[in-house]
């Protein structure tokens, strides 16, 4: 952290800091946990980061108003946000603590994409949309104007090629990817079948199905899964978890399974978390009957339903 740019209230708070090692102010809702060792932000370009929420969010001082709210100003932003999930908080780092003791919680304020969504009225096009479209929502940007993130058509229409079904919204990414749509009739998505009137959830980079229902059986990470249910498959920064329904009986890691129950992989390393037996097995230790219902924490058995009578 460069201390010689810091205001001079922030300043004397991480010397007080240092000495006493107590690095936490807190307000009614929300606290501030000082921290010296924090990386800056891609997304914050020049602010300079000084502390945490105690949770998932960083604050930031703007002291060359590089956001263009005033030198010194406050902002917050989540640890997995982009540029348009920032807060503006406060004008200085005496206003923020000021707030804070009144009961501030940063996330009750308007992110840059909220702000910049206000303004919004009436019909418009947007690349990649065959048809007009009403914006709910947009993609805050540093440098340029915002872009749609959120948009509805009043009929159904092609989105980058797929039918989307009107009156539903369509999700893009701040580059213009679609992400998500509810298919207005059956389509092909990278070789796989997506029945109609059903949610579509797409990779932002790839634009790799990860949520769709299949429209005829499928086989994901070898297991089979059946025509109708939704399905899951698994990515390590947008889907935790393979899931879907069985279309036949399969064993998965020597447990046996029955068909048409819903089943749930989790992790990188696929591992089973919920499923319901075709045969009786031992779980964690125990005995369980055909037709048992279980879920697994780890190699724990958590929770388990009888087979209905």
């Amino acid at each position: 952290m460069d201390r010689e740019r810091l205001p001079g209230e922030l300043a004397a708070d991480l010397a007080r800091a240092r000495e006493t090692n107590d690095w936490t102010l807190s307000g009614r809702k929300s606290r501030i946990e000082l921290d010296e060792a924090l990386d800056s932000s891609d997304e914050l370009v020049g602010l300079l980061p000084f502390g945490t929420d105690g949770g998932g969010g960083v604050w930031y001082c703007d002291v060359e108003n590089r956001v263009e709210r005033g030198a010194g100003a406050i902002l917050h932003l989540p640890m997995s946000g982009g540029y348009g999930d920032a807060r503006y908080v406060a004008a200085s780092y005496a206003d923020l603590r000021d707030r804070l003791a009144a009961g501030l919680d940063p996330y009750d304020l308007p992110s840059f994409d909220d702000e910049a969504s206000a303004s919004l009225r009436g019909e418009t096009r947007v690349p990649g949309v065959d048809g007009p479209v009403v914006v709910r929502r947009v993609h805050a940007r540093a440098l340029g104007t915002p872009r749609a993130a959120e948009v509805v058509c009043a009929h159904d229409v092609l989105a980058d090629g797929l039918p989307a079904r009107g009156g539903a919204p369509i999700y893009l990414t701040e580059e213009g990817r679609v992400h998500f749509l509810t298919l207005a009739s059956q389509a092909v998505v990278e070789g796989v079948t997506c029945a109609a009137a059903t949610p579509l959830a797409l990779h932002p980079a790839t634009g790799r199905p990860l949520r769709f229902t299949p429209a005829e059986p499928l086989v994901v990470d070898g297991l089979p899964f059946r025509a109708g249910h939704e399905v899951c498959v698994y990515d390590p920064v947008f889907s935790a978890a393979v899931t879907g329904v069985l279309d036949r009986d399969h064993d998965v890691d020597g447990v046996p399974l029955a068909a048409g129950t819903p089943i749930t992989l989790h992790g990188q390393e696929r591992a089973l978390t919920r499923g319901t037996l075709r045969a009786a097995t031992i779980l964690d230790g125990q005995q369980l009957e055909a037709g048992t219902s279980f879920e697994l924490l780890g190699e724990s058995l958590y929770r388990t339903r009888p087979a209905a009578p």
